[in-house]
């Protein structure tokens, strides 16, 4: 038996292997059946708000040292981590 014939044999056994779970599948599932009887996936949550952090401290007048900015570029990043502003682990090239 030479390669390709084997890959040959392979190949018809996998087709009809996936055709036979095909033919399976249409035959277990009833399709017309589908109209009264629909399967829907609903989530309901029960979660209220809650109060942040950062909004007691401006309605209270405190000050931070702390602010929030929403995020830096890559370039203000590696400016920080030059200063030691932000803890890296791993060395990070210039």
């Amino acid at each position: 038996m030479t390669w390709i014939k084997f890959a040959l044999w392979l190949l018809g056994i996998y087709t009809l292997y996936y055709v036979a779970l095909i033919i399976w599948d249409i035959l277990r599932t009833n399709r017309g059946d589908t109209g009264s009887e629909k399967h829907e996936l609903t989530f309901v949550e029960d979660i209220q708000p809650v109060k942040s952090f950062a909004d007691e401290i401006i309605a209270s007048g405190k000050e931070s040292s702390v602010t929030f900015s929403g995020g830096v570029s890559l370039k203000q990043l590696f400016h920080l981590a030059r200063e030691e502003s932000v803890e890296y682990i791993k060395s990070v090239s210039y």
